[in-house]
C-alpha cells in the first residue's frame, strides 16, 4: 500500500497491518463465516447441554453422535440458503431451524445416520420425512431449502 513507507512509525505500521487483515476478512466468502458461526453456536450448545437435565427437566445431554452428525450437516448445507438457528432438543439431538415470517417453518434434526425433517410452508402445505444421512444432504431436503430459504 502507498502508506507503508519506511517513514511510518511502528504504531502506524501496526494499524496498516490491521487494516489489511480486516480487508482480507471482508473479502472472504459469506458462506465461510456462516459455517464458522454455526460451528461456534454448536460448540456453545454442546457445552451448555452436556449434562442430564440441562433444561431444568429430564433432557438428555447432547450426545457425541449428535454433535458429529450436526458438524457433518453444517458442512453439506448449501451455500445459497439462509443460515439456520441451531437448537438443542431434550432428546440429546441437535436441530437446525429456518423461519420466514409466520407461515414458513422448517426443522431438521440430526442423530447419527438419520435426519428427520418437518416443515409448514403456508396454509396446508406440509412436508416431512426421515432420511439416511452419511456425507451428502438428501435431495428432498436440498429441494426444500432451495425453494423456501434462498439467501437472496
Amino acid at each position: 500500500m502507498w502508506w507503508t513507507a519506511t517513514a511510518l512509525s511502528d504504531e502506524s505500521r501496526e494499524i496498516s497491518d490491521r487494516i489489511e487483515e480486516i480487508q482480507e476478512e471482508l473479502r472472504k466468502p459469506i458462506s465461510f463465516s456462516w459455517r464458522e458461526s454455526l460451528r461456534h453456536e454448536l460448540a456453545d450448545i454442546v457445552e451448555k447441554c452436556s449434562f442430564a437435565g440441562w433444561d431444568g427437566y429430564d433432557a438428555e445431554p447432547v450426545s457425541d453422535e449428535s454433535k458429529i452428525a450436526a458438524l457433518q450437516l453444517i458442512e453439506v448445507l448449501p451455500e445459497f440458503i439462509l443460515a439456520p438457528d441451531v437448537t438443542p432438543l431434550p432428546s440429546g439431538e441437535i436441530a437446525f431451524e429456518w423461519r420466514v415470517g409466520q407461515e414458513i417453518d422448517f426443522t431438521i434434526s440430526v442423530s447419527g445416520v438419520s435426519v428427520v425433517y418437518a416443515g409448514v410452508f403456508g396454509g396446508s402445505c406440509k412436508k416431512y420425512g426421515e432420511e439416511r444421512f452419511f456425507d451428502a444432504l438428501p435431495r428432498s431436503i436440498q429441494s426444500i431449502l432451495a425453494e423456501y430459504f434462498p439467501s437472496t
